[in-house]
């Protein structure tokens, strides 16, 4: 074979790896329009796990500290299995089922989660980085869900996504809300009032017109809201 046949294979070769790729590994990798309840199921434990933990007593020096390292053996282990192509079957092959094909060769959404409840714990007050993690934990997976299932045919924002995933995004965030403000010693206007402008910056955080993961937006976004409207209604958080 002349060595200009062999080159073109070779990128023949090279052009087919990503999807040589997903066709050696056990489990399917999702695409981003996919249900993929596994993933959601993942996403949606994994915050209330951090949440859970931070309320338990974990003071904010302990969990920033915690969330640090983890933060930390995220990356390391990320930027490994992107440098070193064995090292990254061995993760898919283990983080398969949680993972989208879109993820195979680039960061995944793991480090922007970690990242922005670290950011949202160390930054808020106890009671607003819980809350923001709370609708990124349960606001984000229910807004791709109904989305995904009945969003197909109705009005869709610029970025492509639906009117309805946004709206059950808005409407869980705000039950989510409701059920924290009124276990709190707030007023009933106030926890109302923060009921409202806290769905409404969890639900529509995704939509913030800049390009950042909606793992990383929802918190920081909803969290910044949040403190700034309790800080003028003068609610102690």
């Amino acid at each position: 074979m002349s060595e200009v046949s062999k080159q073109s294979r070779r990128g023949a070769l090279s052009g087919r790896s990503t999807v040589e790729q997903v066709i050696r590994f056990p489990v399917r990798l999702h695409l981003r329009h996919d249900l993929h309840l596994t993933r959601k199921l993942w996403h949606m434990l994994m915050g209330l796990l951090m949440v859970a933990v931070f309320l338990s007593g974990l003071s904010r020096f302990h969990a920033v500290l915690i969330l640090g390292t983890c933060l930390g053996l995220n990356l390391l282990i990320e930027t490994a299995r992107l440098r070193i192509p064995a090292v990254n079957d061995k993760v898919i092959r283990f983080w398969g089922p949680v993972m989208r094909s879109g993820e195979i060769d680039r960061i995944s959404g793991t480090p922007y989660y970690i990242g922005s409840a670290l950011l949202a714990v160390g930054l808020f007050p106890k009671p607003i980085a819980a809350l923001s993690l709370l609708f990124l934990a349960c606001g984000d997976p229910m807004a791709s869900l109904i989305g995904i299932l009945y969003g197909k045919n109705g009005p869709k924002w610029s970025d492509g996504k639906s009117w309805i995933g946004t709206a059950a995004g808005v409407i869980t965030c705000m039950f989510v809300g409701a059920v924290f403000w009124n276990a709190l010693p707030v007023t009933a206007g106030q926890a109302l009032l923060l009921t409202w402008i806290g769905g409404v910056a969890g639900g529509m955080a995704e939509l913030v017109p800049w390009d950042i993961d909606d793992n990383f937006a929802i918190p920081i976004v909803s969290g910044f809201v949040l403190w700034i409207v309790c800080i003028v209604m003068g609610v102690a958080v």
